[in-house]
């Protein structure tokens, strides 16, 4: 009894780490708070090209604006969707920025990917800050991505969390490398609680409904 009880409640929280963990995309990501995740919406991509854009649908940009490559340009293809951003544009390194609806107490997992683009030596990095833009609410950066050829174009996943403090949160990325015009490209961004979902508590309690039915079955 206690073996099937228990092994019950492993598989149960399997599949709560499987539901987080298995998803590709960030649209279909279950629970994923960031709205327009992998800059999809927006104006229509025509054909391999980016556009300097300072708009974009539930995304605020600071530093002029960004650049939105689609469609495979320069045969570097997005890592989700057909659209990405590189937040290094003529106008030098950018951030953008939405508010995320939270719990307070509740701790978050933020997923996103990068990539590089050369340039002469110089490398791609990315700040992500937690509550606004001030120097204080710097949370992560990524490592320095590189000219070496296994980092140019090459996107590369970076994770961080962060426990929600108000009900309202605002979630900034920041083009950190050189502000050159090259590099510092972001996709695919989830923000996802780590708290089970309503339907994941009704499938666990199922279950050990099961084993405690077949128990006293058993005694019978």
């Amino acid at each position: 009894m206690r073996l099937l009880l228990r092994t019950t409640l492993i598989g149960a929280l399997l599949l709560v780490g499987r539901t987080t963990a298995s998803a590709q995309s960030c649209q279909t990501m279950a629970g994923n708070l960031v709205a327009n995740c992998s800059f999809e919406n927006g104006p229509p991509p025509s054909g391999p090209n980016y556009q300097f854009v300072a708009t974009l649908p539930d995304w605020s940009v600071s530093g002029g604006q960004f650049e939105r490559w689609s469609n495979g340009f320069n045969g570097f293809t997005s890592k989700d969707g057909v659209t990405h951003l590189e937040l290094d544009s003529d106008l030098g390194n950018t951030s953008i920025w939405q508010f995320l609806n939270t719990t307070v107490g509740v701790r978050y997992d933020v997923s996103f990917w990068v990539a590089h683009r050369s340039l002469n030596g110089q490398v791609s990095q990315l700040d992500v800050l937690v509550g606004g833009t001030a120097p204080s609410n710097l949370w992560f950066t990524t490592p320095q991505l590189t000219d070496n050829s296994p980092t140019q174009y090459q996107w590369r996943n970076y994770t961080t969390s962060f426990t929600a403090t108000q009900a309202s949160t605002q979630l900034v990325f920041r083009g950190a490398g050189p502000s050159n015009t090259y590099g510092d490209h972001i996709d695919n961004i989830s923000v996802v609680s780590t708290v089970p979902e309503p339907s994941t508590y009704a499938l666990m309690a199922a279950g050990l409904l099961g084993v405690f039915g077949a128990a006293r079955r058993r005694k019978k």
